[in-house]
């Protein structure tokens, strides 16, 4: 088993500090953090696909639809998934972080789960086509080199993934992890099976799993790697009780997952210790303090919930933006030390 680094508030803080280095911060105070949604339409899939980009404004007389400061690394591309039912927004705390530090980086809406494109969207039975969010990872990048959207010629060769939750997965599976049929059926009867949340997501699924259906998904399944994605950050990954192992000892990129140890969503050994377990060289970092699953959104008000647990208020004692400045130091160490800032 790989060795946990657990987390302590004055040493990440240091961490944190030491990866915003003081060329980034001239970065920012000279140019503008900015974001902004646009509207794509993927003519293979009939669906709208919506982003959010975070950036590092230029003049806004670039004659492009999206203007980037001169000085932007046109190979730094970063791509965010968000968790079941989400929006990009709620990834603001870590799209506004990278951008301060010469990141483009583009937030992709999952169309059938995120409200953004109105609620008469939502359908939950998109859960069961995971395949579908790969999708619109591709297809989202894919359009960033789109003539006049911005005033430089984007390199989409080299991107950071990442994700959290279903975006956690997603951000694997683009880089390989897949799905083995029955699997999440044969956890969830088990009775140790009983804290983990995601199990009453099962019961989306219309129909059983027939072999012709198992063929048809093994051939969806060859389709989700794109090799454009050359590092991945996972955050408190969701389905790792449902993928296969042997795709996780495929996986190739350096590879960073994070996950909350006392876990009131998605327990952590069954997801995130697993998928960082099986793949190889593989970096864990399982943070305590309390932290439960969605410590990795940002701070809100509301008081919807997921499967019974508030999105917005954590337990008690618990410091959400203390916690999301350790996640920033673990996320800028993992960049530096794969030279992930200089591409």
């Amino acid at each position: 088993m790989k060795p946990i680094r657990f987390l302590l508030l004055v040493i990440v803080l240091i961490f944190t500090n030491n990866a915003m280095s003081a060329q980034g911060n001239e970065v920012v105070a000279q140019n503008t953090l900015q974001s902004n949604d646009l509207d794509f339409f993927n003519k293979q899939t009939n669906q709208p696909v919506k982003v959010k980009l975070w950036y590092l404004a230029g003049d806004a007389n670039c004659g492009a639809t999206v203007c980037l400061t001169g000085s932007q690394n046109k190979r730094k591309v970063a791509l965010i998934s968000h968790g079941a039912f989400g929006s990009p927004i709620e990834m603001n705390w870590l799209g506004y972080a990278l951008a301060s530090q010469g990141w483009l980086v583009v937030g992709v809406a999952h169309y059938g789960e995120s409200w953004v494109y109105g609620k008469e969207t939502i359908d939950p039975s998109v859960l069961a086509r995971f395949w579908q969010r790969p999708e619109e990872v591709s297809f989202a990048l894919e359009q960033l080199t789109n003539k006049g959207l911005f005033n430089l010629n984007i390199d989409t060769n080299n991107v950071l993934m990442l994700g959290h939750s279903a975006g956690g997965f997603t951000a694997l599976a683009l880089a390989g992890a897949k799905l083995e049929a029955g699997k999440s059926e044969r956890y969830c009867a088990l009775a140790g099976a009983k804290n983990d949340k995601s199990c009453a997501y099962n019961k989306q699924k219309a129909t059983p799993y027939t072999n012709d259906k198992i063929n048809k998904i093994s051939e969806v399944q060859s389709h989700m790697l794109d090799k454009r994605i050359k590092a991945v950050i996972s955050l408190d990954p969701a389905l790792g009780h449902a993928v296969n192992e042997s795709s996780l000892m495929d996986v190739k990129v350096p590879t960073l997952v994070i996950g909350s140890v006392e876990n009131d969503f998605l327990p952590f050994k069954q997801h995130a210790q697993y998928y960082a377990e099986h793949i190889k060289n593989a970096e864990l970092v399982g943070i305590k303090q309390g932290a439960g699953h969605f410590i990795y959104i940002n701070q809100c008000e509301h008081n919807f919930k997921a499967q019974g647990v508030l999105l917005c208020k954590d337990r008690e004692g618990v410091d959400r933006k203390a916690l999301q400045q350790q996640l920033l130091g673990h996320v800028f160490s993992f960049i530096n030390r794969h030279g992930l800032n200089v591409l």
